[in-house]
């Protein structure tokens, strides 16, 4: 405890102000890896009803017909018929299997993301997060080709399959990323660092929405172009990422090379930190080295390893279960369905998109330092339910003021609720972005010791990227069947969000990592009648002195 609090002292005397290597390498993790993620995500969202006019016109193709062709005998094809303007927006919910497709195209992003979560803890231990990140861009390379040229090729099975191999690439970057950030980051820049990684996802989804703008590249012509540009991430981190520097853990605990880590230390922390953090990384060298690589079968056997395991897993599920992957995905067809159209729903879809960057930047660079981890968890599930409770009441009176059809009178006497219904639908993005956006991802390389790190990182990415697979999957058939209820499953899982984050999380703003597992062992393995000091010297579950 002596030499714990020796440490806390010591650390007061440490500058935070970042390195020049520090934010190199920061930009070149997040511009390259983490904004492609954002970007696959929010891609697909404006172009919509262009892209799903698309697969209209090459299934009608595909079975020999001539789209919008009345004289065609395929003309009564639900694929080759002509839609008048008026119908365009309900071409989803009038063809079954239109919206399968859609829906697909949407979760394999997530789904495939799955995969490359669980199988990127293999990547890491082997080759490093720096290395890792950089086999990941052949992934991405082959996701490009295959969904940029589906329009030329005619072929909406080149698009399901490439944005199946760009889920895997986001499933890895969600994986290393973070963990990587975590690494190489201060003590106390440690949040502001790990936040970066949401932060930029929002940046790319806010780029993707406003480059899918009719104007721009969101229509018929040059759709493809959108997907094509997911090329420049790529090619920055190509280009950036191989100047900087490893993981100084991962270098010694490989290499043992003192003057390699030592240096590798200034760059990113200073010289003044340099040596007081590689102490820190010799000191549990000394402790793991004779210990084997910890794995996932050792991470769920071990009590509390698998306790802080299930808690980070909690944590991203309710990420996903609030509801904000569906906003993200569906967000231009939820603001249709609150009572804005034609292109009013697109500038509404930029618009909250751009606040949940300003609500993320905030909390990332300000909030997570200042105001500490659980209370802005507390904060965004409370909030959530508030904004959700005011859109479901909003859009049911829009609603209940409808025309009937055949109606004389064409006006609907609650319109404003429409923009009641906008206005909360934006609250509750911004309440989003302010905790429960960023903090799973820094919370869960907060919660865990150097070894089992890495391995759990690959099963809560995998886990975030379930829930949002689940989502995507039934948002669709949700909306269809709900419509005006459709945010009351939502507001009861923020309610059971919130009752979660009280319970089982734990503060560590401003705290080591050694003071995080200190606390986190007291907390939850002597409820269970074991001694925190037994459990303090067991090597696998040491803590590390830094990160």
């Amino acid at each position: 405890m002596e030499t714990l609090m020796l440490e806390t002292v010591n650390r007061k005397h440490i500058t935070c102000r970042p390195t020049c290597w520090l934010v190199f390498t920061v930009l070149s993790v997040t511009l390259g890896s983490c904004v492609l993620v954002g970007y696959n995500i929010g891609v697909l969202n404006t172009p919509q009803m262009i892209i799903g006019a698309w697969i209209r016109n090459t299934k009608c193709v595909q079975k020999g017909g001539t789209p919008g062709d009345s004289e065609n005998p395929q003309a009564g094809d639900i694929w080759c018929e002509k839609l008048e303007e008026s119908q365009e927006e309900s071409m989803f919910t009038d063809n079954g299997e239109l919206n399968t497709l859609w829906a697909l195209l949407n979760c394999l992003i997530p789904g495939g993301s799955v995969l490359g979560a669980l199988g990127s803890s293999l990547l890491v231990n082997h080759f490093g997060p720096k290395k890792s990140m950089l086999l990941n861009n052949i992934i991405a390379i082959v996701a490009v080709l295959l969904n940029s040229l589906a329009r030329t090729a005619g072929s909406v099975e080149m698009l399901i399959v490439g944005r199946f191999f760009a889920g895997l690439n986001c499933g890895v970057t969600m994986c290393v990323a973070p963990t990587y950030l975590n690494e190489i980051s201060p003590d106390r820049l440690r949040g502001a660092v790990g936040g970066t990684f949401e932060l930029s996802i929002g940046i790319a989804i806010l780029l993707s929405t406003i480059l899918g703008l009719p104007f721009i590249l969101g229509n018929l012509d040059h759709w493809q172009y959108m997907l094509a540009l997911a090329a420049v991430p790529t090619v920055f981190q190509l280009i950036t990422l191989p100047f900087c520097p490893d993981s100084p853990k991962y270098m010694y605990f490989k290499r043992q090379g003192t003057e390699e880590t030592l240096q590798v230390l200034s760059k990113l922390q200073g010289r003044a930190n340099a040596d007081q953090e590689l102490s820190a990384i010799k000191e549990e060298y000394c402790h793991a080295k004779d210990q084997s690589v910890t794995t996932l079968r050792q991470l769920i056997r071990d009590p509390f390893l698998r306790k802080i395991l299930l808690i980070t897993l909690g944590l991203h599920i309710c990420q996903q279960f609030s509801g904000i992957d569906a906003t993200m995905f569906y967000s231009t067809a939820m603001f249709r369905s609150a009572g804005l159209t034609g292109d009013a729903a697109l500038y509404a879809t930029i618009g909250m998109v751009a606040i949940y960057v300003v609500g993320t930047a905030v909390s990332s660079l300000v909030l997570i330092e200042r105001v500490g981890r659980k209370v802005l968890l507390m904060i965004g599930y409370c909030g959530a339910v508030i904004f959700l409770c005011i859109l479901t009441t909003s859009m049911l009176i829009h609603k209940s003021g409808v025309p009937s059809p055949g109606s004389l009178d064409t006006d609907n006497p609650f319109a404003a609720a429409a923009y009641v219904s906008c206005a909360s639908l934006v609250g509750f993005v911004v309440i989003f972005s302010t905790g429960p956006g960023p903090l799973p991802w820094v919370l869960t390389a907060e919660f865990f010791p150097q070894g089992p790190r890495a391995v759990a990182a690959g099963p809560t990415a995998a886990m975030n990227r379930l829930g949002s697979l689940i989502i995507s999957l039934v948002f669709p058939y949700m909306q269809a069947s709900l419509d005006g209820y459709l945010f009351v499953i939502f507001i009861v899982f923020n309610i059971c969000l919130v009752i979660f984050t009280y319970v089982f999380v734990i503060e560590t703003k401003g705290k080591t990592t050694a003071q995080i597992q200190t606390e986190l062992r007291h907390r939850w393995m002597t409820e269970d009648g074991q001694d925190p000091k037994i459990l303090e010297s067991n090597a696998l579950l040491r803590p590390d002195t830094k990160n």
